[in-house]
């Protein structure tokens, strides 16, 4: 079974899960990659599927490649602004012991 927690979940649900479990398994069976996908009938059509699903998940990956690009470059530039205010104060001065 899934991860889910099947003890607060209706009959129903119990169901779905275990039938979508069941699915999964068999698309791993069957060699199928990340998505599993069921023939359509159309072979002409499946392949347009396949490939756009494809192009679609490398553009995720490049997207996700230059939202990490992103967030370096402004932890980064954070992280400068940091060390000149840090570089313009005055040292602390030493406090006196009693």
């Amino acid at each position: 079974m899934g991860c889910w927690n099947m003890e607060g979940a209706s009959r129903w649900q119990q169901k779905f899960m275990e039938h979508r479990d069941r699915h999964h398994r068999w698309g791993e069976h069957h060699g199928h990659g990340r998505h599993r996908h069921w023939s359509s009938g159309n072979r002409a059509f499946d392949e347009y599927r396949m490939e756009t699903l494809r192009r679609l998940e490398e553009e995720e990956q490049e997207f996700r490649e230059f939202l990490d690009r992103l967030r370096f470059a402004k932890d980064k530039s954070e992280f400068d602004s940091f060390l000149a205010q840090r570089r313009d104060q005055p040292p602390p001065t030493p406090t006196e012991q009693s």
